[in-house]
């Protein structure tokens, strides 16, 4: 697996050439990590870095010494520049320590998703051949300690937060097994000198992190993303948000998917930001009790937080009665009418009435939330409904939504609450000094030094993403508008082709749906080779305590089974509820009447499933992206009956 030109490479331990463009307005000297951190303790070394979940603080001092630790065990057991390091846990002062360890020296970070099966770490482990996995307690560390014989490259198992369930590795085991605090010790004969040594050569072309993409379909792929695509784009965001020392955040999305890779660990010692890592609960309802502490001047969220909070949000609003009601509703109209004022193009001013507002409405809801001190929202991981846009708004909060992907170490595109750099529904501008198009099928496309030097081991791939010219083609359709303004309206592989010929793409049908009904999580486009379209519906649920949706509705969804004079309370009861059906058929008729742009277009058969689709089924990816093709799958006996029903009736009208 070799180099493919001075640009793109295959091969892990290549440097690759960095592809300027001055004439993009925006063209920095070419950087590396292990720089950015060399500077950050010359600038800011006893600035707050890190906040652990035990409120244990870290400088940027104490945050690079304990990277420096790592870095010398590291080399201790023989790893160097190119050298792996598999890395699988919740986020933790040891996670982070161990990123800037490995790009202090050269190394390759690895992530690896917490809920991975072993079959799933095995092929992470084996393609890039790491040579160490540190790994978050004893559970984690038995699932790679189980494989570690079909990992031949494979030399240390590292835990942090060691527990009962500790593997032992017998005393002539090749693969040794420590806790945290006895792998820093082994590095103690090295010098600091060499580690800055180190971190002063190591270039910008080579690779820092590699990412594995989340696999819609097939073999997760690993992008190789450099030091200076990385540095390049936290100049980048600074330049779009205007991050400084004042800043914090929290940090919970996990650290081994791009987006928080990006934010948590290179944008804050980059930029002088203070990171508040969240506990293991984070997503289970623990969040909000370190945003209250951390009172974030900026947060970062993937849709389905933002969803949660607005549902808590209106399962509070539902309680109130009579003056109180007409209160919320008026201060949310001079929220909405304030907040659309931010947006591009827009002079900004505050609705008559918004001291008002803002005082006995908005201060309160910031509040709950610990956001007071909060410029802005940012979604990331997949795009956000304009529904909980349009919410967030009516008490003037703006959210951000951007474009980005693995292969191009997060953002190409965003909103900004800086300079009106934002239009509700759209991913934003191109990042500085990067450019979009839109190509053949309507395909999104960018190029700039953000862009991945190709996918390990896989030269097809590359070839057929990155192409010569260094534009990413993203297999997203998309706009940009005459503001310069992006938006994904589609996914090329996701076509829905029927048996006429007509081709549709399902996301923005599904978008609207979603918009006409707030009742639901999941609409799901069915029709490929078939002679019209369906819809499957998932109506939001109540969740477990891990996460994984359960058949009980939602408040919210049990307000509107009152409304409709249904006494369904569950999936099952609903999905054979005539009461239900009509409902979702009135916005369907909606949506053929006033969106559809054709006959093809147009939904005639509806059903609602007893379940709505999980991370636990494999239907979700772990950003929570649709896993179309898995769904289809899972739900063929359904979308059979369907069709099959259609026939019935079609046969009996005849």
């Amino acid at each position: 697996m070799s180099r493919i030109d001075e640009y793109r490479t295959c091969n892990i331990h290549d440097v690759v050439s960095i592809r300027r463009h001055p004439e993009t307005g925006f063209d920095p000297e070419p950087d590396t990590l292990a720089r950015s951190m060399l500077r950050a303790i010359e600038k800011w070394p006893n600035e707050p870095a890190l906040v652990s979940k035990d409120d244990e603080v870290y400088t940027f001092m104490e945050y690079y010494q304990n990277a420096v630790k790592f870095s010398k065990a590291a080399k201790t057991i023989g790893m160097k520049a190119g050298s792996c390091c598999g890395i699988i846990g919740f986020n933790s002062p040891e996670y982070f320590f161990t990123l800037y360890g490995c790009w202090l020296i050269g190394a390759v970070s690895v992530g690896i998703y917490t809920t991975n099966a072993p079959d799933a770490c095995h092929y992470v482990l084996h393609h890039s051949e790491c040579e160490i996995c540190v790994c978050q307690g004893g559970k984690q560390a038995q699932k790679i300690f189980g494989i570690r014989n079909e990992l031949p490259n494979l030399k240390a198992i590292i835990v942090y937060w060691p527990d009962d369930g500790m593997p032992v590795a017998e005393e002539n085991d090749r693969v040794k097994v420590y806790r945290w605090e006895d792998w820093l010790a082994t590095g103690a004969g090295v010098s600091d000198e060499e580690i800055v040594n180190d971190a002063k050569n190591v270039q910008p072309g080579s690779c820092a992190t590699l990412i594995y993409t989340s696999g819609t379909t097939g073999d997760p792929k690993g992008a190789m993303i450099s030091h200076d695509a990385c540095t390049f784009q936290c100049e980048g965001i600074h330049i779009r948000i205007g991050l400084d020392h004042h800043d914090r955040y929290t940090s919970f999305l996990p650290l081994n998917h791009i987006a928080a890779q990006y934010v948590d660990a290179m944008v804050p010692v980059f930029t002088n930001v203070c990171v508040y890592i969240c506990d293991t609960n984070a997503l289970k309802g623990t969040l909000v009790n370190t945003l209250k502490k951390a009172r974030p001047t900026l947060s970062v969220a993937v849709p389905r937080l933002y969803e949660k909070m607005a549902e808590q949000i209106q399962k509070t609003l539902n309680q109130a009665t009579g003056v109180k009601k007409s209160l919320i509703a008026w201060a949310r109209r001079v929220g909405y009418e304030t907040c659309m004022t931010r947006q591009y193009g827009q002079t900004f001013r505050k609705a008559w009435g918004y001291w008002l507002a803002d005082k006995l409405v908005f201060q309160t809801i910031r509040q709950n939330l610990g956001f007071q001190c909060c410029r802005g929202l940012v979604v990331s991981a997949a795009p956000v409904s304009v529904d909980t846009l349009k919410f967030f708004a009516s008490f003037d909060i703006q959210i951000s939504d951007l474009l980005g992907q693995s292969e191009g170490c997060a953002p190409f595109a965003s909103n900004s609450y800086v300079d009106h750099c934002w239009k509700l529904g759209t991913g934003g501008k191109p990042m500085p000094g990067v450019e979009v198009r839109v190509g053949e099928m309507n395909e999104l496309q960018y190029r700039g030094r953000n862009v991945m030097m190709g996918y390990l081991k896989q030269e097809d791939e590359t070839r057929k993403t990155l192409d010569a010219e260094g534009w990413i083609h993203t297999g997203d359709q998309g706009s940009i508008d005459e503001d310069g303004f992006v938006t994904i309206t589609g996914r090329l592989k996701e076509l829905i082709v029927t048996s006429g010929g007509e081709n549709v793409s399902p996301v923005p049908i599904e978008n609207k749906l979603l918009e006409l009904l707030p009742e639901v999580s999941n609409a799901i486009l069915v029709g490929d080779k078939r002679n019209f379209l369906s819809c499957m519906f998932c109506l939001k649920t109540e969740m477990d305590p891990s996460g994984e949706p359960t058949n009980v509705l939602a408040p919210s969804v049990l307000e509107k089974s009152k409304e409709l004079g249904s006494k369904a309370e569950t999936c099952e009861q609903a999905a054979e509820d005539p009461l239900w059906h009509d409902y979702l058929g009135t916005a369907v008729e909606k949506y053929n009447k006033e969106f559809a742009v054709s006959n093809a277009q147009n939904i005639r058969k509806w059903i609602i499933l007893k379940n709505d689709i999980s991370l636990g089924k494999g239907e979700l990816t772990a950003t929570m992206k649709m896993k179309r093709s898995v769904v289809m799958r899972n739900y063929e006996k359904e979308i059979s009956t369907i069709y099959e029903t259609a026939n019935t009736e079609k046969a009996a009208s005849s």
